[in-house]
């Protein structure tokens, strides 16, 4: 099997980062919790999204410390559901939507179709890399 870029990257990177992007999705996780009430959207939605950098930087613990791809692949499982539930939230959840959107020399904020309808590509999007990363977890119970 060809090495990936994974396997050039030395464990004690693998172990930083991890640790890294586990503690800013705690620090966002305890920043909801201390001030809920400068949040534009509920705290729940704000949680889910903490929650993709928890199980993202567990993913990179589990490759630097662990021999198997299974739990990385659940780990992955969870990332990708915390990411499609934030995006469907934003497309199908109630309420108006804007979003800002910041382009070299243009900022501007989008109307309520613009933002549920970019969100919405993006939910249906996510919807099928979520099918592809379960069908893999799934799938192959041979390796690791």
């Amino acid at each position: 099997m060809a090495p990936t870029l994974v396997d050039s990257v030395s464990r004690r990177s693998q172990l930083i980062t991890a640790a890294v992007v586990v503690a800013l999705g705690l620090l966002v996780a305890f920043m909801v919790d201390v001030h809920p009430e400068s949040l534009r959207i509920p705290a729940w939605v704000a949680y889910v999204a903490a929650s993709a950098f928890v199980f993202a930087g567990l993913c990179l613990l589990a490759s630097a410390i662990t021999m198997t791809y299974r739990l990385q692949r659940w780990l992955g499982v969870a990332v990708t559901v915390s990411l499609f539930v934030v995006c469907a939230w934003v497309a199908f959840g109630p309420g108006q939507r804007e979003c800002s959107v910041s382009l070299p020399f243009v900022k501007s904020i989008t109307g309520d179709a613009i933002s549920r309808g970019a969100f919405g590509i993006g939910a249906i999007l996510m919807g099928l890399f979520l099918l592809l990363v379960l069908r893999r977890a799934f799938a192959d119970r041979s390796v690791g």
